[in-house]
């Protein structure tokens, strides 16, 4: 009896195109690492990086409204894009990073009007991006297009890795290269459509019809990004606080890149098809009514216990602000999943109705404790990390797994 052949053993070892994609952006989040070790070897945990971070944040708070919008492409998967539907995007996207950058002008101070402009402009760029890309992920190839997605923070890290001749020319440096990326990739993506899958797509739908789901998954958005401007502001009284928060929520997000959203990629193809099955520790279906609210009580009473001013960098690094983060996490990223895997070519509207008033309501209660003199700033990432993704949860888990289809007629 003879064994296997060398050929037999490789084919047998062979990675799968999820495998290969989690590698791929496991290096991104290599890379992205060493992107903020640069940024924080020459800035320091300093008033100084907290103005960058502030720039940058323009760029993050708009980037979230790319969120409706991915959620909208999903929902559209089956259907061709009408030249009016487009023209309204395009317009929209133009107005949100506008007031979205104005609103952080008003309070952003020392920053320079050149970052805050062209932070509002990468904002921008990546609403684009979250709205071509799920159509992409449809089409494939998988592995280009996921490469496409995890090649920012290459190119960011080599030229960063160039002399600058001042500080200030590094962080302005950091803040054009977060313009640059997103334009290198859509410039890629547009390659890329020429190969690949393309399916029959259903006849589009009016301008008012698609834009339908977008207006409410928008309405959410809204709420997030004044959760967001609200929470950020407040940490940005205390210095060195809100560099250390975003160095943590950026952690986390990396782990999201990594698996999360390599995860949802690989599924696009599948959940357009109609199946909509995913792993109760994925999508976080385990977690029981009583299990969500102990970690959120838990959370709680660690966000009004632990108190006090940072003093060191790592105090600022491992505040309650930042732990409120890092507790959420499996929250934030199974509800993704499983919200992702409900408007993949259907409409709940009623599930996307619910979602925007939790949003709101989350935005209304962070703009209060903001506003209260005294209250721990700790109490405004737990409502945003913490308290709002249990609460989605629990709206995602009376979701069946249906909804108003819309794959194009037989």
């Amino acid at each position: 009896m003879t064994g296997p052949s060398p050929a037999q053993l490789f084919r047998g070892r062979k990675p799968s195109a999820y495998q290969a994609a989690v590698v791929l952006s496991g290096v991104s989040a290599l890379l992205g690492l060493g992107r903020e070790v640069l940024v924080v070897k020459r800035l320091g945990i300093s008033e100084a990086n907290d103005r960058l971070q502030l720039a940058l944040s323009i760029t993050y708070s708009i980037a979230l409204l790319g969120e409706p919008l991915r959620l909208a492409a999903l929902n559209l998967l089956q259907r061709r894009l009408s030249a009016r539907l487009w023209a309204a995007i395009g317009s929209g996207i133009a107005v949100a990073a506008a007031i979205t950058t104005v609103l952080y002008r008003a309070g952003a101070g020392t920053v320079p009007w050149n970052w805050v402009l062209i932070a509002g402009t990468a904002g921008a760029a990546n609403l684009f991006l979250a709205w071509v890309l799920p159509r992409s992920q449809r089409s494939g190839p998988l592995l280009p297009v996921h490469a496409v997605t995890v090649m920012p923070n290459l190119f960011v890290v080599a030229v960063l890795l160039l002399p600058t001749p001042s500080t200030e020319a590094f962080a302005t440096r950091v803040v054009g290269l977060f313009l640059a990326a997103p334009l290198l990739q859509l410039a890629a993506l547009a390659v890329l459509s020429r190969f690949g899958d393309h399916p029959e797509l259903g006849p589009p739908l009016s301008a008012a019809e698609g834009l339908r789901p977008i207006a409410w998954h928008a309405a959410g958005a809204v709420g997030g990004q004044a959760a967001q401007l609200l929470m950020r502001t407040a940490l940005m009284t205390v210095p060195g606080l809100l560099t250390g928060f975003n160095l943590i929520l950026r952690a986390t997000e990396t782990l999201r890149a990594i698996f999360v959203d390599t995860y949802i990629a690989s599924r696009v193809r599948r959940w357009a098809s109609g199946e909509r099955i995913t792993g109760p520790a994925v999508d976080g279906r385990w977690l029981s009514p009583l299990a969500l609210a102990t970690i959120a009580a838990g959370a709680l009473v660690l966000a009004l216990v632990w108190n006090g001013r940072p003093d060191s960098d790592l105090e600022k690094l491992l505040s309650p602000a930042s732990m409120m983060v890092v507790i959420g996490s499996y929250l934030v990223l199974a509800l993704r999943v499983r919200y992702q895997s409900l408007n993949t070519s259907a409409q709940p509207m009623v599930l996307v109705r619910r979602m925007a008033g939790l949003e709101v309501i989350a935005a209304l209660a962070v703009g209060l404790l903001s506003a209260l003199p005294g209250a721990p700033v700790a109490l405004l990432p737990w409502i945003v990390y913490v308290a709002k993704p249990a609460a989605g949860l629990r709206l995602v888990s009376s979701q069946p797994n249906t909804g108003v289809s819309l794959a194009p007629e037989a």
